[in-house]
């Protein structure tokens, strides 16, 4: 059961600090925003877009609205964590034609630079500008809103700074099966043709059924799982875009209108006419 220790939110700033006894497995899902989660207890695998991060106390993650992530619980351990969601509008008044506070959860690679250890979390500062911000939203005085954004300003740059500083970040702070992140991409960038479990064992050379057990492993999803994911988040940028619900499934890849339809709704909750008609 869900315990919330604390809670702040605005349309396009929010933060919770909670407490789970006996966790379950949170499934496959995205946000509409960013997200910054911070670590405090727990037994348990965090899947972003291919890898899989076994977390410490006060890692911090990282993920942008494109990249699909679930949590796998490897024992019943009490789980607390803290996160904060917030949209780009929250900070664009900060941003300046030299330096873009967002660029490195903005621009990575999928599931490239989503952690940042304890270590450094602790050591720049990280932790205490957290804690700043959480004293700041629960300051009544006219001030304190100011303060928690400038707190949160600061940290963005932090983070900024750590990720700079990573001489090699994808050798020196997580292994990579790159076998897996060649088909990842190949999806991502095919996402209107054609994919099935046989066309990727003719690319890569590798048996459809080794593919499926080794995708599951590396990414906590099913090949099936993580395509349908991609297409449909393709789909509601399209559908915001301006073209027809009909044209946006066969840009997408699905075969049919009814297909699209059910794994639209299905994964967004809404049908691809609601999200049209959100436009206007």
């Amino acid at each position: 059961m869900d315990k919330q220790i604390l809670h702040y939110s605005s349309r396009p700033f929010s933060f919770r600090h909670m407490v789970t006894e006996s966790p379950s497995d949170i499934a496959t899902h995205i946000h509409d925003c960013y997200e910054l989660f911070y670590f405090n207890s727990g037994d348990l695998t965090y899947y972003i877009e291919g890898q899989a991060y076994q977390l410490q106390k006060h890692d911090l993650i990282m993920t942008n609205p494109k990249e699909l992530h679930r949590v796998v619980f490897n024992s019943k351990a009490t789980y607390e964590r803290k996160y904060i969601h917030f949209k780009p509008d929250y900070v664009s008044p900060y941003q300046t034609e030299h330096y873009n506070l967002l660029s490195y959860i903005e621009k990575r690679k999928l599931g490239h630079l989503n952690l940042i250890p304890a270590e450094k979390v602790l050591k720049h500062g990280i932790k205490q500008l957290w804690g700043r911000i959480e004293r700041a939203s629960m300051d009544p005085t006219p001030e304190g809103q100011i303060l928690m954004k400038t707190y949160f300003i600061q940290m963005l740059v932090t983070i900024n700074k750590v990720l700079a500083s990573y001489r090699n970040p994808l050798a020196d702070h997580h292994k990579y099966d790159q076998k897996i992140v060649a088909i990842l991409e190949f999806i991502n960038q095919n996402l209107d043709e054609k994919i099935t479990l046989n066309v990727l064992e003719q690319r890569f050379y590798v048996s459809k059924y080794y593919l499926c057990h080794i995708f599951k492993q590396t990414t906590g999803f099913t090949v099936i799982e993580y395509i349908t994911y991609k297409r449909v988040m393709k789909a509601s940028e399209l559908l915001m875009s301006g073209m027809t619900a009909l044209d946006v499934a066969h840009a997408v890849g699905f075969g049919d209108y009814s297909t699209f339809y059910k794994a639209f709704k299905k994964i967004t909750g809404l049908s691809p006419k609601l999200v049209i008609n959100s436009r206007t």
